[in-house]
């Protein structure tokens, strides 16, 4: 009830006075929770892609450098030694409730709050009167364009962490689109790259060189003004070296010791829900991941497909009240990459989760139904009958929900846990046997 109301405002009240209402809340918040942002120092991830990982791992990097932490991510949150999945689905929560986790992290005595950014919550002044003094920016594809419409909207509205109280920012080099941030002055400017660009002006500049791919993960040197330091990353994909770099100019902007960030990044085995590998003695893989619009879907299953031995099953979804373009796209990228595709629920939201389905399943190419290609409208069913049908050697990769915690369908929020509903499932697989 409460959700259609708001989509039934929202056709009737003006743009304006809706993002008012959203900086008199932000106010309220700040003021309501004392500033707490005056006595901690806070860092920003922002981006399309690999926010999560980049938080992560700057948090694992400060850690490692000897500072209690405190951090809010798409996939868990953290203060000092506690940490939890995040359970309210939102990248950038409220203004009360980050106002109210900066304060306790204050109240903790954490050094640092590492704060991933979404572009909706930067125009709708969640983040107001935060005073970002690291912010990283990891790169800029056109996303969420059912929101800002444009690209250029949703690109512009990164500006608002450009602030006097920027004191660092940390820009990927290798996307174009970010190297205008660069230009604004006053904050020490480091980039990150994988290609071979010279020495830039006033910039410090991060080099991956001699990578080298494994199945259990990724070696590569880390190029400074100071020399190379050499990474063990126990990750795979192109995408975490750049992840890494960010984290690694973060951590050298906040004087971290590069033997202390080499420690940290080699210590990741994990990011929840970021192709998370669940082991529990069976013989073959199971990798579950948050990637769920074409660019994240196209870079996990590159990233994973080289470590296939035999066959890859991808199980996956559409997202309801989101851009429909990528439902098909996704379809078809699942029917290139894996060798058996089944197509399920994912979160609909307000919308029929069926048509939602069979949106996706459009894009579903070269397979035959019933034996390479399985509708099941059940995500929990459809988890089973790829863990039912793998083999010794096969990969079942599952996207769209990583480690969240619930499934919004219509106005209910259901509790799930894709990595649960998995060990689950290899228990009843186990039992049938």
């Amino acid at each position: 009830m409460i959700y259609r109301i708001k989509q039934k405002l929202r056709k009737i009240v003006p743009y304006s006075f809706i993002l008012f209402t959203h900086k008199v809340r932000a106010i309220l918040a700040v003021a309501m929770y004392n500033f707490p942002k005056r006595k901690i120092r806070i860092i920003g991830v922002a981006g399309t892609k690999g926010k999560t990982t980049t938080t992560n791992m700057i948090a694992k990097v400060l850690e490692e450098g000897g500072h209690k932490v405190a951090m809010l991510s798409t996939a868990n949150f953290q203060i000092g030694k506690k940490k939890w999945l995040n359970d309210i689905k939102l990248t950038t929560p409220s203004p009360f409730y980050l106002q109210k986790f900066l304060k306790k992290a204050v109240k903790e005595k954490c050094d640092y709050a590492i704060v991933e950014i979404s572009s909706h919550g930067l125009v709708q002044f969640r983040h107001w009167g935060v005073k970002y003094k690291t912010v990283v920016l990891t790169n800029m594809m056109s996303d969420h364009l059912d929101y800002h419409k444009t690209y250029e909207n949703y690109k512009n509205s990164h500006n608002a962490l450009l602030t006097k109280d920027l004191e660092n920012i940390v820009v990927n080099y290798d996307d174009e689109n970010l190297r205008s941030f660069l230009n604004f002055k006053g904050p020490r400017k480091y980039a990150f790259s994988l290609k071979g660009y010279g020495d830039l002006e006033n910039i410090k500049l991060l080099k991956a060189e001699d990578i080298i791919s494994k199945k259990g993960g990724l070696e590569f040197a880390v190029k400074t003004d100071k020399g190379k330091m050499p990474v063990q990353l126990p990750l795979i994909g192109e995408f975490n070296i750049y992840n890494s770099l960010a984290a690694t100019a973060v951590g050298l902007a906040e004087n971290i010791r590069p033997l202390a960030i080499k420690k940290a990044l080699e210590s990741i085995k994990n990011i929840p829900g970021r192709l998370e590998k669940i082991q529990e003695g069976q013989d073959f893989e199971i990798i579950v991941d948050y990637a769920h619009s074409p660019d994240s879907l196209r870079n996990v299953y590159r990233a994973v497909k080289p470590t296939v031995q035999k066959r890859m099953i991808a199980v996956l979804g559409g997202t309801g009240d989101r851009d429909k373009t990528y439902r098909a796209k996704g379809g078809e990228l699942a029917s290139e990459y894996a060798d058996i595709v089944i197509i399920t629920n994912e979160d609909p939201y307000s919308e029929d989760p069926e048509e939602i389905i069979d949106q996706v399943v459009a894009g579903v190419k070269n397979k035959i139904l019933g034996e390479t290609f399985f509708r099941m409208s059940d995500r929990k069913e459809a988890i089973q009958k790829a863990i039912n049908m793998a083999q010794k050697d096969d990969l079942v990769i599952i996207t769209g929900k990583g480690a969240e915690q619930f499934m919004v369908c219509g106005e209910e929020k259901i509790p799930w846990d894709d990595r649960e509903i998995v060990r689950k499932a290899l228990k009843i697989r186990e039992r049938n046997k």
